[in-house]
């Protein structure tokens, strides 16, 4: 190996006079080209790639197949097997049709959650081969908002959110890179953006409850600062501001009301906070209301009567959770007495199930 005398280069010295000597060059080529810099971009003093020399390096797909698993690429993009986007567009439409279909097979509504395992993980694989062939050939339009849309719903009732938090950043980008658009293009790349704007409020208020994340209130407070006052009086921003605040305050009768009122997927995310927010209405009340507390209204209030369950199996469910919890019952089952209850602080905790649920 050579060493390179770094005081020799670019000092001036040589010639005395301040010119480089024709072996001074040859170092400072060879210390470019250890540092990378003639690897991409040629040499700076010579040559800048521009945009047009960009765009005659990137690919452009010519595979016409189009279902296709995810690999993570160890070499450079081949054009055969790269789905141009035209290819990719029928590719998500029947991805989406497919996915309607399995739902209503196994009767679900079209916001319910799909069982996990093989089904979704081919979703998610596809999807993302998806996502890989669009950025190989840099497209960076409406149709690939649409793609990173679709994934982080489904990841979301599939209650997946290392999926969907790395659909949420790329969308973040992309909106910001795409509002410099003109006409239908920026209006159909921004379309949806308060309602993926709401979903990243309510993720940061239930990362802000999660001990070993840093960000916290810092981001959200970040969040807050870059909305508009158009997008702050959109119902969906609204809502997730309403969340925000419900969480912070421990008011766990308006986060249980925001959980049934929630639009689009935002119960999704909702779910996280649960368990908190029952912890914290149940100490309240088993505090607040003395001697006893009807098992009805303590149920309703902390969202233990889900919308579309029966009535006998919800409130059935509900005083498991409730005895897991430490609650005393009345001989009718129907009041608690709040007086003689000790609450068990690790169920509560998530960290001691009980042997009644």
């Amino acid at each position: 190996e050579r060493t390179i005398d770094a005081n020799l280069i670019g000092s001036g010295s040589g010639n005395g006079n301040g010119n480089k000597s024709l072996s001074e060059y040859s170092q400072a080529a060879d210390v470019d080209r250890y540092m990378g810099k003639t690897v991409i971009g040629g040499n700076a003093n010579k040559y800048k790639l521009t945009e047009e020399d960009y765009e005659e390096m990137t690919v452009k797909g010519s595979c016409q197949i189009l279902e296709k698993e995810f690999l993570r690429l160890t070499a450079p993009p081949k054009s055969e097997l790269v789905r141009p986007q035209s290819v990719l567009e029928g590719h998500l439409k029947n991805l989406l049709v497919g996915r309607r279909r399995n739902k209503k097979q196994i009767g679900l509504g079209s916001g319910s959650k799909v069982p996990k395992g093989k089904d979704y993980d081919w979703f998610c694989s596809q999807l993302k081969a998806i996502r890989q062939d669009l950025r190989v050939q840099r497209i960076f339009n409406s149709f690939t908002v649409k793609v990173y849309e679709t994934h982080a719903r489904i990841a979301l009732e599939e209650e997946d959110l290392n999926e969907y938090n790395q659909s949420q950043t790329q969308l973040q980008e992309l909106y910001d890179q795409l509002s410099t658009a003109r006409g239908k293009e920026r209006k159909k790349s921004l379309e949806n953006e308060n309602e993926f704007v709401a979903y990243r409020i309510i993720y940061t208020v239930f990362l802000t409850g999660n001990k070993k994340y840093q960000g916290g209130s810092s981001d959200l407070f970040k969040i807050m600062l870059l909305l508009t006052s158009e997008q702050r009086n959109h119902p969906f921003v609204a809502h997730a501001l309403k969340v925000r605040v419900a969480v912070a305050d421990n008011d766990y009768h308006a986060f249980f009301r925001l959980r049934n009122e929630c639009p689009n997927h935002g119960a999704y995310l909702m779910d996280n906070m649960i368990p908190q927010m029952r912890s914290v209405g149940l100490k309240c009340m088993m505090k607040a209301y003395r001697p006893s507390l009807a098992v009805d209204f303590l149920l309703t209030e902390l969202g233990l009567v889900c919308a579309g369950e029966s009535e006998k199996s919800a409130k059935k469910r509900g005083i498991l959770w409730l005895k897991g919890c430490g609650c005393v019952f009345e001989p009718d089952c129907n009041m608690i007495s709040a007086k003689d209850t000790i609450l068990d602080e690790a169920f509560l905790a998530g960290t001691k199930t009980s042997s009644l649920i």
